[in-house]
């Protein structure tokens, strides 16, 4: 083997390995994840907490004194979404890039939109989560897209960490989407997390109906407390698609 061949084939093992290397810590440290916010799921308080805010439910007390931006926890049955819900009022998106430690964390933890407030009246709580590639945080969403996984996960748990703020949600309607240019007069679901007026609701959720994959059946009304979740997806280009699942609570 001629010295330029030996050269190029070092170079090429060496860009093998390099990436083989970053494959491979891109897993390792999904699997880190999922094991530390595994076992934020096994911590659970004895008594209720007062606090300033509300009443924190004894399920939540360590955690909330662990980190007091968690909001409150999600959690689909048969998948792997079963995570803490954060919120920081004054980086709306700290958590996109942070886990529940408040360390870097590429694959972040799932947060709630600053629009939709717990504390105050609104009709949908937005809550992003990344799509990631190993199958972790809000990746499995995106199988909203096909009936009949509907129809085996028909419901969505999501509890605030509050006394009174647990429940169920029945699946409404699942639909692509994308963050479109601020002129652009189209649906834009991403413009609705504080819902309040009658007006917002009924043209939200008629957006809401004009994207949906299928239809489910499930009625809604204005009253109803919706909470819609939202990770990307790969459908158009520059990273601005988005998958979407919004369900009203029905206890």
């Amino acid at each position: 083997m001629s010295i330029g061949r030996k050269i190029i084939f070092v170079i090429a093992l060496l860009v093998f390995l390099g990436s083989l290397g970053m494959i491979v810590n891109y897993y390792f440290s999904g699997w880190k994840t999922e094991q530390a916010l595994s076992s934020l799921a096994e911590m659970t308080g004895e008594e209720d907490l007062v606090t300033d805010k509300g009443v924190v439910v004894a399920k939540y007390t360590k955690l909330y004194q662990k980190n007091p931006e968690m909001v409150g926890w999600i959690k689909i049955d048969d998948t792997r979404i079963d995570y803490p819900v954060m919120q920081s009022p004054k980086d709306p998106e700290f958590y996109l890039h942070h886990n529940f430690e408040k360390e870097p964390n590429g694959a972040g933890v799932p947060f709630i939109d600053t629009n939709s407030d717990i504390f105050k009246p609104t009709y949908n709580w937005l809550v992003y989560g990344h799509n990631m590639k190993d199958g972790s945080m809000f990746h499995t969403l995106v199988e909203y897209a096909d009936a009949e996984f509907y129809q085996k996960h028909p419901t969505v748990k999501f509890d605030t960490i509050y006394k009174g703020g647990q429940g169920e949600y029945q699946v409404v309607a699942a639909f692509y989407s994308q963050i479109y240019p601020e002129s652009k007069n189209v649906f834009k679901y991403y413009e609705y997390a504080g819902l309040r007026s009658k007006t917002d609701f009924d043209n939200y959720m008629l957006g809401v109906r004009s994207l949906a994959e299928y239809s489910t059946g499930v009625q809604v009304e204005y009253g109803d407390q919706l909470i819609t979740l939202s990770t990307c997806s790969y459908h158009v280009p520059d990273r601005k698609g988005r998958f979407v699942v919004v369900a009203k609570r029905i206890r």
